[in-house]
């Protein structure tokens, strides 16, 4: 079973959740955390099928956030 990393890290620029993946061509954004969860498992499935000859698999999912202190 394939395993595609996707990399959600916030913009504290743009304030929008980022996720992307190294593995398929997946760029999306949101303001809420768990609203990109939802769009990218949604997404990723259909970019899979269309631009491979395997089946989907795991989605491994790895967060990021980093804020400046004053």
């Amino acid at each position: 079973m394939k395993v595609y990393l996707i990399s959600i890290n916030w913009d504290c620029h743009g304030k929008v959740w980022c996720a992307v993946s190294d593995k398929i061509p997946l760029a999306l954004e949101s303001d809420s955390f768990d609203a990109l969860l939802e769009r990218v498992k949604k997404a990723a499935p259909e970019i899979i099928e269309l631009n491979a000859a395997e089946p989907v698999g795991i989605l491994h999912f790895v967060a990021e956030r980093r804020e400046g202190v004053e």
